[in-house]
């Protein structure tokens, strides 16, 4: 059974354009999205781009969280090199040296 706007009596043809709009919205959540989301669909669970990707709210949600995380590591790393800045810290430049080869005035270390 539809749910029907009450201006769409039953057994009868569609009255309009918004009721049958009403009705996909309300019935189907088929649903056209505006402003910054202009040519976004939902369409049932799904939200669907405009070039036809469809994403489940599972993976909306998976997105979300995997941008939001990013963003906080980001900022941990950005937080961390500016302390290290302000206490004068520099990398510490590692050198390795076999003592066969290290020579000191002419004498072999060993």
């Amino acid at each position: 059974m539809e749910t029907r706007p009450p201006c769409w009596p039953d057994r009868m043809p569609c009255p309009n354009d918004c009721a049958a709009k009403l009705l996909n919205q309300h019935a189907h959540n088929h649903v056209e999205l505006t402003g910054p989301w202009s040519g976004w669909k939902l369409r049932g669970r799904d939200l669907v781009s405009p070039t036809g990707l469809r994403l489940s709210p599972e993976r909306v949600a998976g997105l979300a969280w995997r941008e939001h995380n990013e963003a906080w590591l980001e900022s941990k790393k950005a937080r961390a090199a500016a302390a290290a800045k302000a206490r004068g810290q520099q990398p510490v430049k590692v050198v390795v040296i076999t003592l066969a080869d290290y020579r000191q005035n002419g004498i072999a270390a060993g």
